[in-house]
Protein backbone atom coordinates (compact mmCIF):
# COMPACT_ATOMS: atom_id res chain seq x y z
CA UNK A 1 0.00 0.00 0.00
CA UNK A 2 3.20 1.85 0.62
CA UNK A 3 6.46 2.43 -0.14
CA UNK A 4 8.96 2.85 2.60
CA UNK A 5 11.16 4.66 4.34
CA UNK A 6 8.02 6.95 4.62
CA UNK A 7 8.60 10.32 5.05
CA UNK A 8 6.78 13.13 8.12
CA UNK A 9 8.37 16.71 7.58
CA UNK A 10 6.96 19.43 9.27
CA UNK A 11 7.63 23.36 7.89
CA UNK A 12 10.27 25.44 9.04
CA UNK A 13 7.02 28.42 10.40
CA UNK A 14 3.45 27.54 10.61
CA UNK A 15 0.18 28.39 12.52
CA UNK A 16 -0.21 25.66 14.01
CA UNK A 17 0.79 22.09 13.86
CA UNK A 18 1.07 20.45 10.47
CA UNK A 19 2.94 17.69 9.17
CA UNK A 20 3.16 16.11 5.33
CA UNK A 21 3.69 12.36 5.06
CA UNK A 22 4.96 11.28 1.57
CA UNK A 23 5.91 7.60 0.10
CA UNK A 24 9.87 6.45 0.03
CA UNK A 25 9.48 7.67 -4.17
CA UNK A 26 8.86 11.31 -2.54
CA UNK A 27 4.94 10.95 -3.74
CA UNK A 28 3.04 13.23 -1.25
CA UNK A 29 0.21 11.09 0.69
CA UNK A 30 -1.34 13.52 2.72
CA UNK A 31 -1.33 16.35 5.07
CA UNK A 32 -2.46 16.51 8.95
CA UNK A 33 -3.00 19.82 10.20
CA UNK A 34 -3.98 20.73 14.04
CA UNK A 35 -5.16 24.44 13.86
CA UNK A 36 -3.42 26.81 16.26
CA UNK A 37 -7.20 28.39 16.92
CA UNK A 38 -10.50 26.67 16.97
CA UNK A 39 -13.39 25.45 19.45
CA UNK A 40 -13.05 21.89 18.10
CA UNK A 41 -10.58 19.73 19.47
CA UNK A 42 -10.30 17.87 15.87
CA UNK A 43 -7.56 17.50 13.16
CA UNK A 44 -7.74 16.87 9.75
CA UNK A 45 -5.63 14.91 6.96
CA UNK A 46 -6.05 15.74 3.45
CA UNK A 47 -4.43 14.26 0.77
CA UNK A 48 -3.08 16.07 -2.42
CA UNK A 49 -5.80 17.09 -3.86
CA UNK A 50 -7.17 19.16 -1.02
CA UNK A 51 -9.34 16.20 -0.06
CA UNK A 52 -10.24 15.15 3.86
CA UNK A 53 -9.39 11.15 3.73
CA UNK A 54 -9.25 11.37 7.74
CA UNK A 55 -10.37 12.96 10.98
CA UNK A 56 -8.44 13.01 14.82
CA UNK A 57 -11.52 13.97 17.00
CA UNK A 58 -10.37 14.30 20.95
CA UNK A 59 -11.93 13.13 23.76
CA UNK A 60 -12.92 16.66 24.35
CA UNK A 61 -15.18 18.54 21.97
CA UNK A 62 -14.62 21.65 22.95
CA UNK A 63 -11.26 23.57 23.59
CA UNK A 64 -10.66 27.15 24.60
CA UNK A 65 -9.88 28.43 21.20
CA UNK A 66 -5.94 28.29 21.21
CA UNK A 67 -3.90 24.96 20.50
CA UNK A 68 -1.89 24.94 23.85
CA UNK A 69 -5.04 24.76 25.46
CA UNK A 70 -6.29 21.25 24.48
CA UNK A 71 -8.12 19.25 26.74
CA UNK A 72 -7.98 15.93 25.04
CA UNK A 73 -5.86 13.16 25.96
CA UNK A 74 -7.28 11.10 23.27
CA UNK A 75 -8.30 10.65 19.86
CA UNK A 76 -10.38 8.68 17.94
CA UNK A 77 -9.26 8.73 14.14
CA UNK A 78 -12.17 8.22 11.41
CA UNK A 79 -12.27 8.21 7.70
CA UNK A 80 -14.00 10.99 5.70
CA UNK A 81 -17.28 9.29 6.16
CA UNK A 82 -16.69 9.51 9.96
CA UNK A 83 -16.19 5.25 10.26
CA UNK A 84 -14.20 4.74 13.26
CA UNK A 85 -10.44 3.39 12.14
CA UNK A 86 -8.19 3.79 15.39
CA UNK A 87 -8.36 4.94 19.11
CA UNK A 88 -4.74 6.31 20.58
CA UNK A 89 -4.07 7.29 23.69
CA UNK A 90 -0.77 7.54 25.76
CA UNK A 91 0.25 6.43 29.21
CA UNK A 92 3.32 5.79 31.09
CA UNK A 93 4.24 1.98 31.09
CA UNK A 94 7.72 0.49 33.18
CA UNK A 95 10.33 -0.98 30.61
CA UNK A 96 10.76 -3.78 29.14
CA UNK A 97 13.52 -4.92 30.82
CA UNK A 98 11.79 -4.51 34.15
CA UNK A 99 8.55 -6.17 33.05
CA UNK A 100 9.16 -9.23 35.38
CA UNK A 101 10.75 -7.74 38.67
CA UNK A 102 9.43 -9.31 41.58
CA UNK A 103 10.81 -8.96 45.09
CA UNK A 104 9.33 -12.43 47.76
CA UNK A 105 10.44 -11.97 51.64
CA UNK A 106 9.20 -15.09 52.82
CA UNK A 107 9.10 -16.08 56.40
CA UNK A 108 9.89 -19.34 57.14
CA UNK A 109 7.96 -19.19 60.73
CA UNK A 110 5.91 -21.96 61.45
CA UNK A 111 2.75 -21.65 61.25
CA UNK A 112 1.40 -24.77 63.44
CA UNK A 113 2.59 -26.18 66.95
CA UNK A 114 3.68 -29.93 67.00
CA UNK A 115 0.27 -30.21 68.77
CA UNK A 116 -1.75 -28.72 65.99
CA UNK A 117 -2.66 -25.60 67.17
CA UNK A 118 -1.90 -22.40 65.44
CA UNK A 119 1.65 -20.79 66.45
CA UNK A 120 0.07 -16.82 66.43
CA UNK A 121 3.57 -15.29 66.41
CA UNK A 122 4.21 -17.54 63.28
CA UNK A 123 0.89 -16.74 61.62
CA UNK A 124 1.72 -12.76 62.19
CA UNK A 125 5.21 -13.22 60.77
CA UNK A 126 4.09 -14.68 57.90
CA UNK A 127 1.40 -11.96 57.72
CA UNK A 128 4.27 -9.16 58.05
CA UNK A 129 6.22 -11.07 55.48
CA UNK A 130 3.13 -10.40 52.55
CA UNK A 131 2.51 -7.01 54.17
CA UNK A 132 6.34 -6.04 53.29
CA UNK A 133 6.60 -7.80 50.15
CA UNK A 134 3.69 -6.18 48.95
CA UNK A 135 5.25 -2.56 50.31
CA UNK A 136 8.49 -3.20 48.35
CA UNK A 137 6.95 -4.36 45.09
CA UNK A 138 4.91 -1.02 45.06
CA UNK A 139 7.95 1.30 45.72
CA UNK A 140 10.02 -0.73 43.30
CA UNK A 141 7.07 -0.36 40.74
CA UNK A 142 6.66 3.04 41.04
CA UNK A 143 10.37 3.34 40.92
CA UNK A 144 11.07 1.81 38.49
CA UNK A 145 11.96 3.81 35.19
CA UNK A 146 9.23 4.15 32.72
CA UNK A 147 8.59 5.62 29.58
CA UNK A 148 5.76 7.15 27.47
CA UNK A 149 3.78 4.51 25.01
CA UNK A 150 0.97 5.02 22.96
CA UNK A 151 -1.31 2.49 22.56
CA UNK A 152 -3.65 2.16 19.34
CA UNK A 153 -7.20 0.04 19.76
CA UNK A 154 -9.83 -0.26 17.59
CA UNK A 155 -11.87 2.61 19.84
CA UNK A 156 -12.26 3.58 23.14
CA UNK A 157 -13.35 0.17 24.64
CA UNK A 158 -12.15 -1.89 21.94
CA UNK A 159 -9.28 -4.62 21.01
CA UNK A 160 -5.57 -3.90 21.16
CA UNK A 161 -4.79 -3.11 17.57
CA UNK A 162 -0.80 -2.21 18.36
CA UNK A 163 1.50 -0.03 20.32
CA UNK A 164 4.28 2.92 19.42
CA UNK A 165 6.99 2.61 21.82
CA UNK A 166 10.31 4.87 22.45
CA UNK A 167 13.50 2.81 21.42
CA UNK A 168 15.53 1.22 24.10
CA UNK A 169 18.78 3.12 22.88
CA UNK A 170 17.22 6.22 22.76
CA UNK A 171 14.50 6.03 25.67
CA UNK A 172 17.46 7.09 27.88
CA UNK A 173 16.67 10.45 27.59
CA UNK A 174 13.29 9.72 29.54
CA UNK A 175 14.76 8.54 32.52
CA UNK A 176 16.78 12.32 33.24
CA UNK A 177 15.22 14.41 35.85
CA UNK A 178 12.80 17.25 33.86
CA UNK A 179 15.42 19.99 34.96
CA UNK A 180 18.07 17.62 33.53
CA UNK A 181 16.62 17.22 30.29
CA UNK A 182 15.62 20.96 30.28
CA UNK A 183 19.34 22.24 30.64
CA UNK A 184 20.54 19.67 27.71
CA UNK A 185 18.04 20.56 25.30
CA UNK A 186 18.87 24.32 25.81
CA UNK A 187 22.28 23.51 25.00
CA UNK A 188 23.01 25.40 21.76
CA UNK A 189 22.07 22.80 18.80
CA UNK A 190 21.69 20.09 21.56
CA UNK A 191 17.24 19.93 20.72
CA UNK A 192 18.51 19.80 16.92
CA UNK A 193 21.08 16.93 17.81
CA UNK A 194 18.90 15.33 19.95
CA UNK A 195 17.19 12.20 17.33
CA UNK A 196 14.64 10.16 19.28
CA UNK A 197 13.11 6.88 17.78
CA UNK A 198 10.52 4.75 18.23
CA UNK A 199 9.22 1.15 17.38
CA UNK A 200 5.43 0.39 16.49
CA UNK A 201 4.54 -3.30 17.37
CA UNK A 202 1.11 -5.02 16.64
CA UNK A 203 -1.16 -6.15 18.93
CA UNK A 204 1.36 -7.70 22.14
CA UNK A 205 3.72 -5.04 23.00
CA UNK A 206 6.34 -7.01 23.68
CA UNK A 207 6.32 -8.31 19.60
CA UNK A 208 8.64 -8.13 17.62
CA UNK A 209 8.92 -4.58 16.18
CA UNK A 210 7.80 -3.98 12.24
CA UNK A 211 8.23 -0.49 11.95
CA UNK A 212 10.75 2.09 13.18
CA UNK A 213 10.20 5.94 13.76
CA UNK A 214 13.44 8.08 13.47
CA UNK A 215 13.43 11.68 14.13
CA UNK A 216 16.54 13.03 11.99
CA UNK A 217 19.36 15.72 12.81
CA UNK A 218 18.34 18.86 10.91
CA UNK A 219 19.36 22.41 11.85
CA UNK A 220 16.07 23.11 10.24
CA UNK A 221 13.61 21.82 9.78
CA UNK A 222 12.07 18.43 11.68
CA UNK A 223 11.91 15.35 9.87
CA UNK A 224 10.81 12.27 10.38
CA UNK A 225 11.58 8.78 8.68
CA UNK A 226 9.95 5.67 8.97
CA UNK A 227 11.05 2.47 8.25
CA UNK A 228 9.97 -1.17 7.42
CA UNK A 229 11.44 -3.72 10.00
CA UNK A 230 9.06 -6.41 10.00
CA UNK A 231 5.90 -7.62 8.35
CA UNK A 232 2.37 -5.63 8.00
CA UNK A 233 -0.35 -6.00 6.14
CA UNK A 234 -1.90 -3.74 3.94
CA UNK A 235 -5.33 -3.56 6.57
CA UNK A 236 -2.96 -3.16 9.11
CA UNK A 237 -1.05 -0.15 7.04
CA UNK A 238 -4.37 1.54 7.00
CA UNK A 239 -4.98 2.81 10.22
CA UNK A 240 -0.80 2.68 11.47
CA UNK A 241 0.21 4.91 9.32
CA UNK A 242 -2.50 7.91 9.90
CA UNK A 243 -1.94 6.81 13.90
CA UNK A 244 1.78 7.02 13.77
CA UNK A 245 1.32 10.38 12.00
CA UNK A 246 -0.63 11.39 15.01
CA UNK A 247 1.95 10.50 16.95
CA UNK A 248 4.61 12.05 15.30
CA UNK A 249 3.36 15.74 15.90
CA UNK A 250 2.71 14.74 19.49
CA UNK A 251 6.04 13.47 19.84
CA UNK A 252 7.77 16.55 18.07
CA UNK A 253 5.59 18.92 20.49
CA UNK A 254 6.69 17.36 23.38
CA UNK A 255 10.32 17.88 22.73
CA UNK A 256 10.35 21.12 21.15
CA UNK A 257 8.22 22.33 24.51
CA UNK A 258 10.99 20.85 26.53
CA UNK A 259 13.49 22.60 24.93
CA UNK A 260 11.45 26.00 24.99
CA UNK A 261 11.43 25.64 28.30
Amino acid sequence: MYSYPIKFEFPLVSLGRQVDVRNGDGKFIMRASDPFISFKDAMSYVDGGGRQVFRAEGDSSFRFMFQFASMSTEWNIVTAEGKPLAHVDDYWARMEEFKDMNVNIASSAPVMQSDGRADIGGVLGNVAANLATNFVNTTVSSNVPSRLVYQVKEHAEGNVLGWIVPSRGTGWFDFLPYSTRIQILNLPFAARAYAPSYEFKVGNLYGPTVLKLQKQRDLFIDKYILEKVGELTDQQERWAIPALTLVTMFERTRVKNMADW
